[in-house]
């Protein structure tokens, strides 16, 4: 083999015909291997899961709801609950940490990691606050009284917001694997970002569904007779 054919083949990545980059996730430069990474997954594919996902929540909740009215229909042990002052607060803040999130998610577009986990961290403590509001909402309930099996209205009304607030867990789950993952390793704002950033949209899709739903059931709660 000729000496300069010796030198190209050394001078290629190890995955991939031409040489590596200064990117510590770069594995060739442009060989047949670079697709075939196992670790990189089918694109798009954590988006689709999660839409699957969100269709049977919706189900869930859809359900409830129709036999929340259903229910209502009939006057026989039926007491029209008062929503607890508190549910104001936690609609306050799960709203606001959809905002903070998509500020997060813009600090990473801008590549800023510093930021981004902060309002990372934001996000997870207003999570965090929202589902103690809601703890202590259902415990002012308990002070007047009125508990899981008080009667069908007190029933659903605690179905409901705990079903919610089970799923939200999930949702503070997944922001708090986003935000380890950036600040054990800051760089993969920059080196792993379009990983990255399918994962952000993921959870953001999944947050403010959740935020949706509660927004949708704080109306219900509020108004139903």
């Amino acid at each position: 083999m000729p000496v300069a054919e010796t030198l190209e083949v050394r001078a290629g990545g190890p995955n991939g015909g031409g040489p590596p980059g200064h990117d510590p996730y770069d594995r060739g430069g442009g060989g047949p291997d670079d697709n075939s990474d196992p670790d990189r997954g089918v694109p798009g594919a954590g988006m689709l899961a999660m839409k699957f996902l969100l269709a049977s929540i919706s189900m869930l909740f859809v359900t409830i709801g129709v036999v929340y009215y259903e229910r209502a229909k009939a006057a026989v042990h039926w007491q029209h609950i008062h929503v607890p002052p508190l549910l104001w607060l936690s609609t306050a803040l799960i709203l606001g940490s959809s905002w903070t999130l998509e500020l997060a998610r813009g600090a990473f577009e801008r590549k800023n990691s510093l930021r981004y986990v902060r309002w990372l961290e934001v996000t997870v403590g207003i999570g965090l606050a929202f589902l103690a509001s809601q703890v202590f909402a259902l415990r002012e309930l308990a002070a007047q009284g009125i508990y899981l099996r008080h009667d069908p209205h007190s029933s659903l009304f605690y179905v409901l917001t705990g079903a919610h607030g089970i799923h939200l867990l999930g949702g503070i789950a997944a922001l708090t694997y986003l935000l380890i993952k950036a600040s054990v390793r800051p760089e993969v704002v920059l080196f792993d970002f379009r990983r990255q950033r399918g994962r952000a949209a993921v959870a953001a899709l999944y947050w403010h569904f959740l935020t949706g739903i509660w927004l949708c059931l704080f109306v219900c709660l509020l108004f139903w007779p």
